[in-house]
């Protein structure tokens, strides 16, 4: 809960800077896909994670609190792409398509 508390005032901190560049429809719509992508992966895995015989196979994802997890990579992944114009397409197709296959997968195990 400290790194949580820690990354959230930091991430406050930077946004507090000279605003960059403002977002393209294209970028706004790459980053609604990544949101969308995370959030299925989100459900898909504590759905998976209340059948006792799966495990997360993920190190930084707590078993008994994934929203946490998932809360500071998704808030992560935004401010990242917010302060580097050119990274947001790339880093949200690519996070959202990752994000997209893991849900995918998570949605087959029972």
């Amino acid at each position: 809960m400290k790194l949580a508390v820690i990354f959230f005032i930091i991430a406050t901190l930077l946004t507090s800077c000279a605003a960059p560049r403002p977002w393209t429809k294209q970028e706004k719509i790459s980053a609604g896909y990544f949101c969308l992508a995370h959030f299925a992966d989100y459900y898909t895995t504590t759905k998976m994670l209340k059948n006792p015989a799966n495990w997360e196979i993920n190190p930084a994802v707590d078993e008994e609190q994934p929203e946490i997890y998932f809360s500071l990579t998704a808030i992560g992944a935004l401010v990242v792409g917010h302060f580097w114009p050119d990274a947001r397409k790339p880093l949200f197709i690519g996070y959202g398509t990752l994000n997209a296959g893991l849900a995918a997968h998570n949605s087959t195990l029972h």
